[in-house]
């Protein structure tokens, strides 16, 4: 449902933006609040669940975020994952709790932090600062290239019209789904990752993405 959701704000997009009228772009020079992070490089773990006999793949991205904005912050992580092959993941879904735990093992870190961890309240200065992980299950085995996007960072936001008015799936307060019309969306200053992985699939757990480009779009 998520993804159907993302694919028809996304074509509502692209049909909002005509040849006389580019897409928002975030401004040069931050506008709102901007916290600072710092980012490992994604790596792949190989994880015997609870009932199982074989081991399940999954990715994951350690960070570390700091607030100096001068204010405390509402720190909410948004991390998705797009393949070059179209595949699209959000982290945390269908990703057991026991994988985080192997996460933590593995770094000998009790004070790494899951997505549920890492949302709420961010206090200001480096002493504040907190570690997290985001973790999706295993991506496609033919892409060759992939994008993390990664929202919650700033308070920079845009509205765009919509040239005719949608309807999407979203969640309510009480967790519950519910459709609703659209005629307009809020894009946010939103940092954008992109690697290139080789090799073969089998062999992916041994390989390092690289890194190719790091910038901010709106989204």
């Amino acid at each position: 449902m998520m993804r159907t959701t993302i694919a028809i704000v996304l074509a509502a997009l692209v049909l909002a933006v005509s040849p006389a009228r580019t897409a928002p772009q975030p401004s040069e020079i931050p506008t709102s609040w901007q916290l600072d992070l710092d980012l490992a490089t994604p790596r792949a773990i190989d994880v015997v669940l609870p009932g199982r006999t074989t081991p399940q793949r999954f990715w994951f991205l350690r960070y570390t975020v700091t607030n100096r904005t001068e204010q405390d912050r509402i720190f909410v992580p948004d991390f998705i994952l797009y393949t070059d092959t179209g595949q699209i993941l959000r982290a945390g879904s269908r990703v057991p709790s026991a994988v985080f735990r192997e996460i933590q093992k593995l770094y000998n870190d009790p004070l790494l932090k899951d997505m549920t961890g890492m949302t709420g309240k961010l206090l200001q200065g480096e002493d504040n600062a907190k570690d997290g992980v985001a973790i999706w299950t295993d991506f496609d085995p033919q892409a060759g290239a992939f994008d993390i996007f990664m929202g919650g960072l700033s308070g920079e936001t845009v509205q765009v019209k919509l040239p005719t008015p949608i309807q999407v799936v979203e969640i309510d307060a009480r967790g519950n789904e519910q459709t609703v019309e659209k005629d307009s969306v809020i894009l946010s200053r939103t940092l954008r990752l992109q690697y290139g992985i080789a090799g073969e699939a089998a062999a992916r757990a041994y390989v390092e993405p690289k890194l190719l480009q790091r910038d901010w779009v709106m989204r």
